[in-house]
């Protein structure tokens, strides 16, 4: 892997954001039953799984902090000021968030040294959610238990909160909003 490769970084940041979806008989072997006081609960996020999704969570905020210091080299390397990208993070409560919890993740909560969007964000009530699919295949999916599905996913969902536990954002609209900071800050300052 080149890890000065911008556009190598962006597959990799796009296939981690592919992982938080998961479809056909993948979607269904995620269904979570369990039965108690004649009441039958369905989710789609085992209990035993959590760290399973964690994971998947932090890999996709780590891949988008981590392109930060590539488009940094970037700009150094042409003989461009580095300190634009982060007047660009600055600027961006999702680039910061997104930096922060990445630094949360290798240096413990709360941060205190660098917090930039001194919220000190927090994943809050992570789990999976039935959606209709992104990629509709018209396909129908089956279990041998009779369970079946078609045209919808899996995905992961959480909040973000501040310390206080106010909402900031959804997971989804981060990663979301994140990606596209990268992508329009790639665009503008013609990083490739």
């Amino acid at each position: 892997m080149d890890y000065n490769d911008v556009q190598e970084r962006l597959r990799k940041i796009y296939s981690s954001i592919g992982e938080q979806y998961s479809y056909g008989h993948g979607a269904l072997e995620l269904t979570h039953s369990e039965q108690a006081d004649n009441q039958i609960s369905i989710s789609f996020l085992n209990p035993n799984d959590e760290p399973i999704v964690v994971n998947r969570i932090n890999s996709i905020i780590s891949n988008l902090a981590n392109i930060k210091d590539c488009l940094k080299k970037k700009l150094k390397d042409r003989g461009d000021d580095s300190q634009i990208i982060e007047d660009e993070v600055n600027s961006s409560l999702y680039l910061q968030l997104i930096l922060d919890l990445s630094n949360q993740e290798k240096h413990g909560y709360p941060l205190t040294e660098t917090r930039r969007s001194k919220k000190d964000p927090l994943i809050k009530n992570v789990g999976r959610a039935l959606s209709p699919s992104n990629k509709p295949d018209n396909i129908r999916y089956e279990l041998s238990d009779g369970s079946a599905m078609m045209n919808v996913m899996v995905i992961i969902t959480a909040d973000v909160t501040d310390s206080k536990g106010n909402l900031l954002c959804r997971l989804d609209e981060l990663i979301g909003n994140a990606q596209k900071a990268w992508e329009q800050i790639i665009k503008k300052y013609n990083i490739a």
